[in-house]
């Protein structure tokens, strides 16, 4: 029976730079040019721990409004024609939650 030896596998040397992701004040700088839309925070939040502490931080918050200053103007509600009829107009886009994809045309036979 012969036996290989097993060749040990190459120790890869560390990296010098940590990645730009594991600087929490790089991260803060990141997060706090987000769009000022409602659900920008939300889901920056939900990636994960780390960055709902972040994003949840009140000094963050703070700097995140002063930044931004005023906040978005969601839409506005007017009178349509005559009577008690209400309209909403948004002034947001409203971006779908998947992007849609075109469906290829069926071959006809």
């Amino acid at each position: 029976m012969v036996r290989r030896r097993r060749l040990a596998s190459p120790v890869l040397p560390a990296p010098a730079h940590a990645a730009p992701l594991d600087d929490d004040d790089l991260l803060l700088e990141i997060l706090l040019r987000l769009p000022p839309q409602p659900s920008s925070l939300l889901r920056a939040s939900l990636v994960c721990k780390r960055w709902r502490c972040l994003v949840s931080d009140p000094g963050f918050l703070r700097r995140f409004r002063a930044h931004h200053r005023k906040p978005p103007l969601l839409g506005f509600i007017s009178l349509e024609g005559y009577g008690p009829r209400y309209c909403f107009t948004p002034t947001l886009e409203a971006r779908p939650a998947r992007p849609l994809t075109a469906s290829p045309p069926l071959a006809s036979p």
